[in-house]
């Protein structure tokens, strides 16, 4: 009797449905799109004259724009879901959500020819290779967009002066690639380990 319960609790495990972890594919997924975009970050400031400035007013700017909202944002999201320091959460990773916008903002600005370029590339191939409903289409698209200029403006930065491009991108890639995967982990495990608000008995 315990021998058939045994077979059918492990037939019953192997046939039962596996969950599907998202975070490898999301780590890997942020890993590319950050090293793409520190590559644009790194070859732009090191064949450009003013890329540093124009990139890092952007990102202050920016980060203004989004971290004031998003704190105040984060009070209301604190008091709904019960936890401490929501202002300070919600309004921190929005300034930095905000300054990373920002410094797509200044490479457009500092790479104006290989950034617009990319961005239509980016459109057309993400158009011709995602699903044909609206939403897939819109998400990729607006991610191809921003690939798309990234990639134009690291293509721009090599013809200008290679050298110094490959070297930008060497940096840029390396710190993009690795600070994208961390800032999510970062997300979620702060998200997990903030302080909630205990019901008074």
């Amino acid at each position: 009797m315990d021998g058939q319960k045994y077979d059918h609790y492990l037939n019953e495990f192997q046939t039962r449905p596996k969950a599907r972890r998202w975070w490898p594919k999301a780590v890997a997924t942020l890993a590319v799109i950050g090293g793409i975009y520190g590559a644009a970050i790194g070859s732009a400031t090191s064949t450009t004259n003013g890329a540093v400035d124009v990139i890092a007013v952007a990102a202050i700017i920016m980060a203004l724009v989004c971290g004031v909202p998003g704190s105040r944002y984060g009070f209301f999201f604190g008091i709904v879901n019960r936890i401490r320091f929501g202002r300070l959460f919600v309004g921190t990773f929005a300034a930095m959500g905000g300054a990373i916008l920002g410094g797509f903002l200044g490479i457009v600005v500092a790479m104006p020819l290989g950034a617009i370029i990319g961005a239509f590339g980016g459109w057309f191939f993400t158009r011709a290779t995602f699903r044909p409903d609206f939403i897939s289409r819109l998400l990729g698209g607006f991610v191809g967009i921003l690939l798309g200029s990234c990639i134009g403006a690291t293509v721009l930065a090599l013809q200008r002066d290679q050298a110094a491009a490959l070297m930008g991108i060497a940096w840029g890639t390396g710190i993009g690639g690795i600070s994208a995967p961390l800032l999510l982990l970062l997300l979620i495990g702060t998200l997990n380990f903030l302080p909630r608000w205990r019901p008074r008995s």
